[in-house]
């Protein structure tokens, strides 16, 4: 398996689970979506408020994990999670329609954070092979 692999079988999937270490070095886990973004080139862009657990937990550790399932595959994303904060240009570049019902004031919602996580590595089960990328 190699990234070509990992991005063909990413496609169309859009549902995660975050998970990012906590204070306390325990692990949190919370549903997460793409918002529809799903070409994926490495990274994976994720719309946030700036005050919550998983923006904090970012900043004190960036390492984050990210599971996928849809048609018959599992994927588990390892990488690192970069938090950007007042960039309306970047904010502007992944903004879909949906998000209004989450930010009520779009792109200029106060404290609207705009987490990456760049992959660094891929686990994948099921339809679309077995295996381990290291990207």
């Amino acid at each position: 398996m190699d990234k070509k692999d990992v991005v063909k079988a990413m496609a169309g999937l859009d549902l995660c689970f975050m998970s990012t270490r906590g204070a306390e070095g325990g692990i949190s886990s919370r549903p997460m979506s793409n918002n529809g973004q799903v070409d994926w080139d490495g990274s994976n862009w994720f719309f946030s408020r700036g005050e919550t657990r998983k923006v904090k937990e970012i900043e004190q550790d960036g390492a984050v994990e990210l599971c996928f399932e849809g048609e018959g595959t599992w994927i588990s994303l390892s990488g690192q999670g970069k938090l950007h904060r007042d960039d309306r240009e970047l904010f502007e570049e992944h903004w879909t329609d949906g998000l209004d019902e989450w930010f009520e004031d779009g792109i200029d919602t106060p404290g609207l954070t705009l987490i990456e996580v760049v992959a660094d590595r891929a686990e994948m089960w099921g339809k679309a092979g077995d295996g381990v990328v290291e990207l």
